[in-house]
């Protein structure tokens, strides 16, 4: 079968471009594996045709949201492929979030569709989703498809613009710019109210082959795709193994004994394991067939990057955000034990530079680190203030602290929002973070900035302990490892430090919570 070249005369990509690709250059290889199922290239490219002309047919136009809230299923990215086509924007949802979250993030974006996994309708009946119009994945909807598909030639013709509207035949409407929006995928939220990130067409396909880059992927690679596809690393990932004619296998669990089995069942090849690579990789069956485990670049610790190295698997990390468009910089297993706390070298489609106070920061300067490139976001849905703020100049104010070597190696400091500015010194929080977790008797930590009489701020550390170590035992170990302004002033033993759905510290209340009655403080 040869199937009709969507791509313009420029040589401009769509998302759901990347359906007709490997069709035409895999058709059999699969695509996705999940639940002892299995998806062809070919079947992924017909059902984007279908895709689009159910969701046509259900009043879907260009500009409209439509809801996703579904396990990792193929689904969400199908639906994303078809929608690319029709100029229409999807919204992931995390799905680990509370009802009024989820609605606030509906009823922000706009979305009046919404495509469900059945297992989250009881979710999303409570946050409203179920509204509108919406289409619940499993048989049923396969059948739909189906109906809408019309065999492969169908797909083809869909794929090439001669079928779009709710009848067969109809005229479609003009092929979206490659620099629309696709996706409208909100930020964490540690600061405020979540924000709809708007990702392009263009931004996704340069995220793809940047995590082609970074991982050097190639047919014949098998991803883990473990992390949520609402997240823009696990979409990322997925969209990298599909630009190269990859498997995206998709489990249903994500501690490491749900996991060896799949990995060992598939030949994944490339993996990353949601509850720490140290963990994943102590398991009995590890390393399987894995060559490259890949997470947050600077966070692993050196016994387990050892370990990884005797095992032979390879390892990078990474360094992005949802803002960016997913990764940005990446480092490798030589760099991440040579060089402790690199986030590694950018990837070629940025360009990256530091800014402190008076300009360009030169080599061994902290500053906030400015992106620029082509996967960046278009802008901050319905807020032009932040986006014109976040994105002046024509760069991206990340509002992380970096600093970077001589050699082009980039070091993540801190969030600039994170600093402790006390006794006329700057404090970064993530430094003494790194340092209180080296205690063997810590768990968890977190470090914020305080109301202080003598210092105007001063650092406060709350500690999760596994043993019985105090604050004196932990003041002891900082004042042989931080200089003495570094130190905490304040400490509090928590039983747990307060994350959201994303992982990320929420520094905001811990800062709101302080009360000097109950927190020890050390002169």
């Amino acid at each position: 079968m040869t199937l009709p070249n969507p791509v313009r005369e420029d040589g401009g990509m769509l998302l759901g471009d990347l359906a007709h690709r490997g069709a035409t250059l895999w058709p059999d290889r699969t695509a996705f594996a999940w639940e002892g199922r299995r998806r062809s290239y070919r079947e992924l490219h017909e059902r984007a045709g279908a895709w689009r002309r159910l969701l046509a047919g259900g009043g879907v136009a260009a500009g409209d949201r439509i809801a996703l809230l579904t396990v990792n299923v193929p689904e969400a990215i199908e639906v994303a492929f078809a929608a690319s086509r029709l100029g229409a924007v999807v919204v992931p949802l995390n799905v680990r979030l509370g009802p009024a979250e989820i609605r606030f993030q509906v009823e922000d974006a706009g979305a009046r569709h919404a495509v469900v996994h059945p297992a989250l309708e009881g979710l999303a009946r409570e946050s409203g989703l179920l509204d509108g119009t919406f289409w619940t994945v499993g048989p049923d909807l396969d059948a739909a498809l189906a109906d809408a598909g019309g065999g492969a030639e169908a797909g083809a013709e869909a794929e090439a613009g001669a079928e779009v509207g709710a009848e067969a035949g109809a005229a479609g409407p003009p092929r979206p710019d490659e620099d629309a929006p696709v996706m409208q995928l909100y930020t964490s939220g540690t600061t405020g109210r979540p924000k709809g990130c708007l990702l392009t067409n263009r931004g996704w396909v340069v995220a793809a082959a940047n995590a082609v880059h970074a991982f050097g992927l190639t047919g014949d690679d098998r991803l883990l795709g473990a992390l949520p596809l609402f997240h823009v690393a696990g979409y990322g990932a997925a969209l990298g193994h599909l630009a190269v004619g990859g498997t995206v296998v998709l489990p249903a669990g994500s501690s490491p004994d749900e996991l060896w089995p799949v990995i060992a069942g598939h030949g994944v090849t490339v993996a990353i394991f949601p509850t720490g690579t140290g963990r994943g990789m102590r398991h009995p069956s590890a390393p399987g067939p894995l060559r490259l485990v890949f997470g947050m670049g600077a966070t692993e610790r050196r016994r387990t990057l050892e370990a990884l190295r005797g095992h032979g698997v390879d390892y990078r990390g990474v360094y992005g955000s949802t803002e960016a468009g997913n990764f940005v910089t990446v480092t490798t297993l030589a760099d991440e034990l040579a060089r402790p706390g690199t986030v590694g070298r950018p990837l070629p489609p940025f360009d990256v530079r530091v800014e402190g106070p008076g300009g360009e920061a030169g080599p061994g300067e902290v500053g906030e680190l400015l992106v620029r490139g082509a996967s960046l976001m278009a802008g901050y849905a319905g807020l032009p203030e932040a986006t014109a703020e976040t994105l002046r100049g024509g760069w991206l104010h990340t509002g992380d602290l970096l600093r970077r070597d001589g050699d082009g190696c980039f070091y993540f400091v801190d969030r600039a929002k994170d600093m402790v500015k006390t006794g006329g010194e700057n404090v970064y929080s993530a430094e003494v973070e790194r340092v209180l977790a080296e205690h063997p008797e810590v768990a968890d930590v977190a470090v914020v900035g305080v109301p202080d009489r003598r210092w105007g701020e001063a650092v406060k550390a709350l500690v999760v302990v596994r043993g019985e170590a105090g604050p004196a035992d932990l003041d002891a170990h900082c004042r042989e490892r931080l200089g003495g302004f570094k130190r905490p002033r304040w400490y509090e033993l928590v039983e747990a430090i307060p994350r959201n759905h994303s992982g990320k510290i929420l520094k905001r209340e811990l800062r709101a919570a302080h009360d000097p009655d109950t927190s020890v403080h050390l002169p």
